[in-house]
């Protein structure tokens, strides 16, 4: 690639970087409130406190979906059992952190972004920053990707113990990769190249190893739909608290004073609780007022009601101090949940596709044969509260009516199926076992017993 056409790249990307960065703030608790406050520019004798408040709404909102989706890790089946077992085996631990990482950064940037490559013979996968990556897709309906600029910064150390800053680009597509380094940062205006750092090298994925995972169909982040609610939601709180500390100071407004300094007004209204005042120019008397805030409470805790419910209901999220479940019905359960859900359900149409890409990659790797042809059935696992004996209940009338199977998938006590499967074949035999051997000895006493008779 031209080196200019890299620097292009880069510059060209700094306003979606700077957007995705504020969306991470805003998850980090660090809402704009803590650049801009609520004070007026004017200087106000009547206003000290600068109280800039942040309330962290998205990211409750955030992991409340994530833990929604992912406690539970999605679980795949490719109708052979031994293929199964090598997949969740590649997955290895990491695959429930990684796919909540996945919806957080989804939820927050749009698009989250999965790299996977072969290392030391092994397949290996991870979740890149979305701010690193800018996607290349052909010009057809489908979008296919065909290419992928990733870049990003590093700190190296020097000799001297000094920490020098660099920018890496890569270029990937469905053959090879191309690395290059320069002098500088993000945030600075010029990059310089260091040609002697240049490397390139080819891969065998026959993809481009990055897997996109889309928020929902229309690539909107869920910050965006109550943003403005959270703004005004920190600025009436910041200046409700500016408020409260400000109460406490007065203003003395005097008039025909008889002392000679306001210390010795200070003093005497603390040790006598009394100042004296004199007759003024055409017998005005002396007087002593104060000036002081008033607080609007009743409007203002009206307000950040209605705010804090309209951000929970503009986020689909869950309601928020509500009257106790405990006995409720399965409906009333999925009614309560309902607005998660249909917000989930977006999200999961879309990581189907991007699991489905990730587990043909590891077939690949795992020289299946058919790996493009195979089909993956993908069981997602809600984590919501539920009505465990209702569940159990539906599950034990079913019986007879569907399989074994699919009651073992759906019952509340299991969380992975087919270990279940296979310890109820465990007992069903060890029983069989344990209920042949007695009759066998029963039959043998038996026949011992009338050999002693006779």
């Amino acid at each position: 690639m031209e080196i200019n056409k890299i620097k292009r790249k880069i510059l060209y990307d700094t306003e979606r970087r700077r957007q995705i960065e504020i969306e991470k703030k805003y998850y980090e608790n660090d809402n704009i409130i803590k650049i801009k406050g609520v004070l007026p520019n004017e200087i106000d004798p009547m206003r000290n406190a600068d109280n800039r408040i942040s309330h962290n709404f998205h990211q409750l909102i955030t992991d409340e979906k994530t833990a929604y989706m992912f406690t539970n890790p999605v679980l795949f089946d490719v109708q052979d059992p031994e293929i199964n077992k090598q997949i969740t085996e590649t997955l290895g631990d990491d695959f429930k952190s990684e796919s909540a990482k996945l919806c957080t950064n989804a939820t927050n940037n749009k698009v989250a972004w999965l790299h996977y490559w072969i290392e030391n013979n092994k397949f290996q996968y991870s979740v890149v920053e979305t701010e690193q990556c800018i996607p290349v897709f052909d010009g057809k309906l489908k979008k296919k990707l065909i290419g992928l600029y990733r870049y990003y910064p590093i700190v190296e150390e020097t000799e001297t113990g000094r920490n020098k800053e660099y920018v890496i680009f890569e270029y990937w597509d469905n053959k090879h990769c191309e690395v290059y380094k320069f002098k500088g940062n993000l945030k600075g205006t010029s990059l310089t190249h260091i040609p002697e750092s240049y490397n390139s090298f080819i891969h065998d994925l026959e993809e481009v190893p990055f897997i996109e995972f889309r928020n929902n169909r229309n690539m909107i982040n869920d910050l965006n739909k109550y943003k403005d609610l959270i703004d005004i939601y920190d600025k009436v709180m910041s200046g409700y608290a500016n408020d409260l500390e400000d109460i406490q100071q007065l203003i003395y407004i005097l008039e025909n004073y008889g002392g000679e300094d306001l210390k010795e007004f200070i003093g005497d209204l603390k040790r006598f609780k009394a100042i004296k005042t004199d007759t003024g120019p055409n017998g005005t008397k002396g007087d002593v007022r104060t000036l002081s805030i008033e607080i609007p409470v009743e409007a203002r805790n009206s307000i950040l009601e209605i705010l804090k419910k309209q951000i929970y209901e503009s986020g689909q999220a869950l309601q928020q101090d509500t009257e106790n479940f405990g006995n409720a019905s399965g409906v009333a359960l999925k009614f309560f949940y309902r607005k998660l859900e249909l917000k989930a359900g977006l999200t999961q149409i879309e990581f189907e596709k991007g699991f489905s890409k990730l587990i043909r990659a590891i077939m690949k790797y795992l020289k299946v044969s058919d790996w493009k042809t195979k089909t993956i059935i993908q069981t997602w696992t809600r984590n919501m509260i539920s009505n465990d004996l209702e569940n159990a209940q539906i599950a034990n009338t079913s019986k007879g009516i569907i399989s074994d199977e699919t009651i073992i998938k759906n019952h509340p006590w299991v969380e992975d199926p087919e270990k279940e499967i296979n310890k109820i074949q465990s007992e069903q035999k060890e029983n069989e076992y344990e209920n042949i051997i007695p009759s066998d000895v029963n039959n043998t006493e038996n026949k011992d017993g009338d050999k002693d008779d006779k």
